[in-house]
């Protein structure tokens, strides 16, 4: 029976392949007699340009926004140390040690990826050291401080330089800290004077990383930018004759125009944007957040489950950073202080219940408290 066949089978065979051959053909023919968009007419004196998809630009604006949070997330932990230096300064080993400890407990586990893709996980050593020399009470303490930053400045530079546009990166990362700033004080402040110093540390500490870096990103501006510009150098003056300028290291002590100041920093990174053409984050609704803040719970809760604990913990912290953080400022504006402070702990609570290793049960039920001040979080924004 093969054999039978055999002479029909090649016969098939052989007009499949006269066929397609007639139809490639066909098909180059097309193609020299109407260009198709990426191959121009021959000779209309244009060279060939990719085409974009419809998505093209939205995925290079989420690219450097990634990149920009990374840059704006670095340049806070560089904020914490200049907030740890000053109080070195002072002699308050209390507060040089807590603000040291923040970029390695607060913030490592949300950029360790990232910067592990990027050959640049090595700036953990001097944050390493420089903590354990805080903590020690060490005379070498400054030096360690000092090496500290400079691995966060090489790093920040390391990710500038690797965009095609460092300069318009750096202003939407600086646009992302003086929002910051304003969230911080937001916090730190009532009623005319510091309530909580910790969280003004911070604030002063952002600020003093804004008026270092900002007259890069002024100077670099395109010309169609420059009037924007110098709307930012002018919040920047107003800002520096504050008394966010001024550097504080006890509660209590008077604090003026808190909202003013807040105002000219939220101006202040919208003129930036502005002048680089930077599309601000979009607004998304309270309940929105929420639920977003809730699904990377769940996702913590399950990865600890599974038994990756450190991925839980940098889910867990992503759930806070860039998650309850966007809604801090809002809350404190509507009066809710003690929600915003009782949600912090409960955030806290959960990551280091995941760092210490209990139960998933237990973490589960820390997951379900955070929840339920997230709920009461919607009802009063709503």
């Amino acid at each position: 029976m093969p054999s039978r066949w055999f002479p029909v089978q090649r016969v098939v065979s052989l007009l499949f392949v006269l066929a397609t051959a007639a139809f490639l053909l066909a098909c180059n023919q097309s193609q020299e007699a109407e260009p198709t968009p990426t191959q121009p007419a021959i000779g209309s004196g244009t060279t060939p340009t990719a085409v974009a998809t419809p998505d093209a630009h939205e995925e290079h604006e989420t690219a450097v926004r990634d990149d920009a949070d990374l840059v704006a997330t670095l340049y806070e932990m560089l904020g914490h140390l200049e907030a740890s230096r000053a109080n070195l300064e002072q002699g308050n080993w209390t507060l040089a040690q807590a603000h040291a400890a923040h970029p390695t407990a607060e913030y490592w586990a949300s950029v360790e990826s990232v910067l592990e893709e990027r050959g640049l996980t090595s700036i953990r050593e001097p944050l390493d050291a420089y903590l354990q020399a805080a903590q020690e009470q060490s005379a070498d303490a400054r030096q360690a401080n000092e090496a500290a930053q400079q691995a966060l400045r090489e790093a920040i530079a390391t990710v500038l330089q690797s965009s095609d546009d460092p300069s318009a990166l750096q202003a939407a990362a600086l646009a992302t800290l003086a929002e910051s700033i304003a969230t911080e004080l937001a916090e730190a402040a009532e009623n005319g004077q510091i309530v909580n110093i910790e969280e003004f540390q911070d604030a002063w500490g952002f600020f003093q990383v804004l008026r270092n870096e900002l007259p890069t990103v002024v100077a670099a501006a395109p010309e169609s930018g420059k009037e924007a510009t110098a709307e930012a150098e002018e919040d920047l003056k107003a800002l520096e004759n504050s008394d966010l300028a001024q550097f504080r290291y006890e509660a209590g002590a008077a604090f003026t125009d808190t909202e003013t100041i807040r105002e000219r920093l939220q101006h202040l990174a919208a003129e930036l944007r502005l002048a680089y053409g930077i599309s601000a984050p979009q607004a998304t609704s309270t309940g929105e957040q929420i639920a977003r803040i809730n699904a990377t719970l769940d996702e913590a809760l399950e990865l600890y489950h599974q038994g990756d604990a450190e991925a839980a913990y940098e889910q867990a912290t992503n759930a806070y950073l860039d998650g309850f953080e966007h809604l801090e400022a809002p809350l404190l504006d509507a009066g809710h202080r003690e929600l915003v402070e009782q949600l912090e702990l409960d955030f806290k609570a959960v990551r280091d219940a995941i760092r210490e290793g209990r139960s998933v049960d237990e973490v589960s039920q820390l997951i379900e408290k955070v929840k339920s001040g997230l709920a009461e979080v919607e009802e009063v924004l709503q």
